[in-house]
């Protein structure tokens, strides 16, 4: 539910509020997962940022063959800490009602064990077989219209999206296969190669158009 209100009192570490009236929150259509190699330095904090402010609903940061940022793990369980703040912050900003959930690290083969559930499931990778991502996503928006009988998307209910994002060095054929094998399918961006942080946050962008916005 939604809550408004009049802020009545600020003291040191709590608020009174009034509450005027609620609301029941209205769904968004599509619920986004992200699922994000771990990219080097601290680039994973503009993507939980992003993320957060394009409507990702999880974000699952994983580990592949080619990653290059390896934390320990007592340095992985403050990275997560400081992931799910920063998202706190962005979520505050941009005036969502939510708060992403930003999963521990885990192996890339790990993540994809919870994933069988989700409708639409896509990797950007740069091998040949790949599909144009425009004709993809509007060929997966008109099966998941007819799913929902003619209603808009905003108002088709339990729908989720998958969104795979690689580290710098791209998945591995392997792990591209690996996805292939729980249905999702892989795409292209285009002919220009995009670093990971840039490529989080157009795939988001564009997954929030087709079937979102």
């Amino acid at each position: 539910k939604e809550y408004h209100g009049i802020i009545q009192k600020i003291d040191k570490g709590q608020m009174t509020v009034t509450i005027k009236k609620t609301a029941e929150r209205k769904s968004e259509g599509c619920r986004l997962i992200l699922i994000q190699a771990l990219p080097r330095s601290d680039k994973m904090d503009l993507i939980v940022e992003k993320a957060t402010e394009l409507g990702v609903e999880r974000i699952i940061p994983v580990t592949t063959e080619r990653t290059v940022a390896r934390p320990d793990t007592k340095k992985e369980n403050l990275k997560v800490e400081r992931w799910r703040k920063i998202a706190l912050i962005a979520a505050k900003q941009c005036g969502r009602t939510t708060i992403p959930e930003v999963m521990p690290i885990t192996g890339f083969e790990d993540s994809l064990k919870a994933l069988n559930d989700s409708e639409i499931k896509i990797i950007p990778c740069l091998y040949d077989d790949t599909k144009a991502l425009k004709e993809v996503l509007r060929g997966q928006r008109g099966k998941v219209l007819s799913e929902a009988k003619g209603k808009v998307l905003s108002e088709a209910k339990g729908k989720s999206a998958v969104i795979f994002i690689g580290p710098e060095g791209d998945f591995t054929k392997k792990e591209v296969e690996a996805a292939k094998a729980i249905g999702a399918i892989p795409v292209s961006f285009g002919r220009e190669i995009l670093r990971s942080e840039t490529a989080a946050i157009c795939a988001l962008s564009i997954l929030n158009y087709e079937l979102r916005w």
